[in-house]
C-alpha cells in the first residue's frame, strides 16, 4: 500500500478513531524503544569495558617489565609474580577473572619474558562504571520522552490540523468552510459551522432591509410633520398656547430624523461608514443648545471646557448621537448642581452630579430596552451610545454613584494632513 493511499485511508477515518490510532502508534513506538533498551545486557557491557581496561594496563605493565622498570601501578591495583603472589590466586590461570558485589575485586593473568603476573584491582577502580550506567539510564529515559514528544507532536498535527484550518477559515471568514464534504466530526462541525454562517447573513440582510425600508418609509412622513410644525411655529401668534406644542413637535421630529440617520448607519458594516475630520467643539456646542429645554428652571449649570482646534476622525452622525444621548441624559437626569463637558486631546468627559445610574442598568455592559426605574428611553439610549462607541472604534468608561455620573469617551484624534 503506497503512502498516499495510507493518507487517504487516515483521512477517512473519524476524529475518534484518528485520536486513537496516534494514541496506540505512540504506545507502541515508546514500548519498541524500550524493549530494544531492555536487551542490552549490562553486565556484558560492565565486563567488556573492565576488560578492555585491564588489556590496555596489561600491555603498559609488559613494556615495563621488558625494560626492566619497576612498573607503577594506578590507585587500587596490586601486581603479583609467582613467587609474591597470595596462595588464593595461584589457582587461577591465564586471563580474566572477577567478582562483583560487596567485595567486588578484578584479576588478570598475564605473563612477561615466562614469567607469570597476577594483576589485581578493587572495586573503586571502576566505580565510574556505576555512573556511566546511570547516565546511561537517565539518556534511555530523555530519549524516550523526546521521542514520545516528537511522536505525539507529530500525530497531534495530523488529527488537529483540520480543526486549526477550520477554525482558521471560520476567524477569517474565508468561504465557502472547508471539510463540508466530510464523513466525520469535522464534516459535521463544518457544516454546522457553514449553516450558522449562512443564518447570520440573512438575519443581517433582513436587518438591514428593514432598517433601510423603515428609514424611507418614516422619511417622508416626519419631514412632512416637521414642515407643518415648523410652519405653525411661524404663523402663530406670538402669545398663542399652541406655540410650544408646535416647537416641540418640530424639535421631536428632527430628532427622530437624526436618530434614523443614527440607526441606518450603525446597521452597516463599521468598515463602510464614511469618516472626516469633525470639530468637537462645534458638535458639543450644538448639542448644548439643543439641551436648553431640559435645563429651563432648574439650578443646574452646563459648564464646557474645551479647546477650538481640537478634531476627531470619525462620522459626524455618530459622534453627534453619542454626544447628544449622553449630555442630553446628563440634563433631564440633574435636577441642582452641575453638568460638566471636558475634552483633553482624544478624551472627552461628560460628567454630572445627579442620581447615577439606575440599579437595573449595568454600567459595564448597557442592554437594550432593560427594565428602568424610570420609563423616558436612557437604557435604549445608552444603548445606542454603546454601539456607536464600537462602530467608531473609540473606548467608553463609566463611573456612576449616588452623587452622579462621569462618562469618559477616548476618541481617535484627527492627525496632521488626515
Amino acid at each position: 500500500m503506497t503512502t498516499r493511499s495510507l493518507k487517504s485511508l487516515y483521512r477517512s477515518l473519524t476524529l475518534r478513531t484518528r485520536i486513537t490510532v496516534s494514541f496506540v502508534l505512540l504506545m507502541a513506538g515508546a514500548m519498541g524503544f524500550i524493549v530494544l533498551v531492555e536487551l542490552v545486557d549490562y553486565d556484558e557491557v560492565r565486563a567488556s569495558v573492565v576488560s578492555m581496561t585491564q588489556d590496555r594496563e596489561v600491555h603498559r605493565l609488559q613494556a615495563a617489565l621488558a625494560s626492566g622498570e619497576q612498573p607503577e601501578l594506578t590507585k587500587g591495583s596490586q601486581l603479583y609474580d609467582a613467587r609474591s603472589a597470595p596462595q588464593v590466586l595461584r589457582r587461577y590461570g591465564p586471563g580474566y577473572h572477577g567478582e562483583e558485589g560487596p567485595n567486588e575485586w578484578h584479576l588478570r593473568v598475564f605473563e612477561s619474558n615466562g614469567q607469570r603476573y597476577y594483576l589485581l584491582q578493587d572495586g573503586e577502580h571502576y566505580a565510574y562504571l556505576e555512573h556511566l550506567i546511570n547516565a546511561f539510564a537517565a539518556l534511555v529515559i530523555l530519549t524516550c520522552v523526546l521521542c514520545a514528544f516528537w511522536i505525539g507532536r507529530r500525530t497531534a498535527t495530523h488529527v488537529i490540523a483540520p480543526i486549526t484550518r477550520l477554525a482558521e477559515a471560520v476567524q477569517n471568514k474565508h468561504k465557502p468552510f472547508p471539510y463540508q464534504d466530510a464523513r466525520d466530526e469535522i464534516g459535521v462541525l463544518a457544516r454546522a459551522f457553514a449553516q450558522h454562517s449562512d443564518e447570520l447573513e440573512q438575519f443581517l440582510q433582513r436587518e438591514q432591509c428593514f432598517a433601510g425600508d423603515a428609514s424611507h418609509e418614516l422619511r417622508t412622513p416626519l419631514a412632512i410633520i416637521g414642515g407643518a410644525a415648523e410652519t405653525l411655529v411661524h404663523q402663530l401668534p406670538a402669545d398663542s398656547h399652541l406655540v410650544a406644542s408646535a416647537d416641540r413637535i418640530m424639535r421631536t421630529t428632527q430628532e427622530m430624523q437624526r436618530q434614523l440617520t443614527c440607526l441606518l448607519l450603525l446597521s452597516r458594516d463599521p468598515r463602510t461608514v464614511p469618516r472626516s475630520v469633525v470639530p468637537v467643539r462645534a458638535l458639543i456646542e450644538e448639542c448644548r443648545e439643543r439641551c436648553a429645554p431640559w435645563l429651563s428652571g432648574k439650578p443646574v449649570r452646563l459648564v464646557l471646557d474645551a479647546p477650538q482646534d481640537q478634531q476627531v476622525l470619525t462620522n459626524a452622525e455618530l459622534a453627534r448621537s453619542v454626544v447628544w444621548n449622553l449630555l442630553r441624559n446628563a440634563c433631564q437626569y440633574t435636577d441642582e448642581g452641575e453638568v460638566r463637558v471636558e475634552l483633553r486631546g482624544g478624551t472627552l468627559r461628560i460628567a454630572d452630579t445627579g442620581p447615577g445610574l439606575p440599579p437595573s442598568i449595568d454600567a459595564q455592559q448597557f442592554q437594550r430596552f432593560m427594565p428602568s426605574a424610570r420609563q423616558s428611553g436612557e437604557g435604549l439610549g445608552l444603548s445606542i451610545v454603546q454601539r456607536a462607541v464600537e462602530h467608531m472604534g473609540w473606548q467608553m468608561t463609566v463611573e456612576t454613584s449616588a452623587q452622579g455620573c462621569r462618562f469618559t469617551l477616548q476618541m481617535l484624534p484627527a492627525t496632521p494632513g488626515t
